[in-house]
């Protein structure tokens, strides 16, 4: 390339409105004039020169990864640490970027809560017991007892018409349903008991109550106050995006950069790769059990179907009547 077609192309980017990076100007300027490119020539006069941060580690070049024909100058400082970037002073480049980057995710969340949603039907706090499994438990009493006089009139024929009064129904549904209401703060799917002769054996509340537990009274009046200074029901924290610092702290506590060879030693050991200790589940209605294999769990799992009522009426009706298919 002639000095001649050099300097139009430096012309050219320089006429552009198009917007080159310093060291593109630096790589145009040394064909023309052959002065090597460095780190002073490209930002010449800068209070950062001496005080740029320096890479901790270098990177392991390989097939995959093959080392760079033409390096820049500023690849030395590609490979700068996480928190090194994060504790670096406001006096170098990386310092400066980093808190542009916080100033312009601040103004984000301004701008958001400046006109938050007031509410949105996707966040739910609480659903241990929602409508849904409510009307899951009734109709599976309902059809048990179906089940239950359908294989009694394969067996005994018309000996068992008597038993049709035990067969539940709609009106079984609505006399249950009475007892049971719903949560009234507004993040919660809950129904709790209002009455003591119920479904589920639950200790019931007063016929009154409108939350089901201190924990929704108390989170609806602080949804209450949250609307009333900002004009959203719902948490900052739901509709405002987390600051970046925040969230690679969060990584930083619990995940942590190792060599693959070491992640497959682990991986063969078959130990777990966290060291957070998980803690231990708790269920209020039931108890979660535990299997050590696969075949002890198969093996549970085949002694519970014995035991279903609705299971093994269901295997009766479909060996007395041959027209009954599996799938009705």
């Amino acid at each position: 390339m002639t000095k001649a077609v050099a300097a139009n192309k430096l012309r050219a980017m320089r006429a552009s409105k198009t917007t080159f990076a310093l060291i593109e100007y630096a790589e145009a300027e040394k064909k023309l004039t052959g002065i090597p490119v460095t780190y002073e020539n490209v930002y010449p006069g800068s209070i950062y020169m001496h005080k740029i941060l320096k890479a901790y580690h270098y990177v392991k070049t390989s097939e995959d990864i093959p080392k760079s024909k033409k390096p820049s100058i500023l690849e030395r400082f590609a490979n700068v640490d996480d928190v090194p970037l994060k504790t670096a002073k406001v006096t170098t480049l990386e310092g400066m970027a980093r808190e542009f980057a916080k100033l312009s995710e601040y103004l984000d969340r301004q701008r958001i809560k400046a006109n938050p949603p007031v509410n949105d039907k996707a966040y739910i706090e609480r659903s241990e017991f929602t409508i849904t499994d409510l009307y899951n438990d009734l109709m599976s009493r309902i059809e048990w007892s179906l089940f239950r006089y359908m294989a009694l009139l394969h067996t005994f024929g018309f000996d068992a018409l008597p038993y049709y009064s035990t067969v539940l129904d709609y009106s079984y549904y609505v006399h249950e349903r009475r007892k049971f209401r719903r949560c009234k703060y507004m993040f919660c799917l809950n129904m709790f008991a209002i009455e003591g002769d119920n479904l589920r054996d639950a200790k019931s509340k007063r016929v009154d109550s409108r939350f089901c537990c201190d924990a929704c009274r108390k989170a609806s009046h602080d949804a209450n106050k949250r609307f009333k200074r900002t004009g959203s029901y719902l948490p900052i924290e739901y509709y405002a995006p987390i600051y970046g610092e925040s969230v690679d702290d969060r990584y930083r506590l619990h995940e942590e950069t190792q060599p693959s060879y070491k992640v497959e030693t682990e991986i063969m050991k078959k130990k777990p790769m966290f060291k957070v200790k998980l803690k231990n589940e708790s269920y209020e209605h039931g108890e979660m059990v535990k299997y050590k294999t696969l075949a002890e769990a198969k093996q549970a799992q085949i002694i519970a179907e014995k035991v279903d009522k609705i299971a093994v009426y269901r295997q009766i009706i479909r060996r007395t009547n041959p027209y009954i298919s599996e799938g009705q």
